[in-house]
């Protein structure tokens, strides 16, 4: 279907976006947590590619539960 919003389609287009940030996450971790060279510029882009996460994360579950809750609602009205 054309233009439908499955839960597959939007697991083939956040996944990656989700595995990316949290393997740049990983790396800016590893390198504060090892005692290395850290600069504003880094922590900057750390605290940015957490709230990216976050949020992408979050909109994700949002359209998750509301199709959930549609589909509850729908059972409901045929029973």
């Amino acid at each position: 279907m054309a233009g439908s919003v499955t839960l597959n389609a939007l697991e083939i287009q956040v996944q990656p976006e989700i595995e990316r940030s949290e393997s740049d996450l990983k790396s800016v971790l590893d390198t504060i947590k090892s005692g290395g060279e850290v600069d504003a510029a880094k922590l900057l882009y750390y605290t940015t590619e957490v709230n990216k996460n976050s949020l992408t994360i979050n909109m994700f579950s949002s359209i998750v539960k509301e199709r959930g809750d549609t589909l509850k609602g729908a059972c409901q009205k045929l029973s």
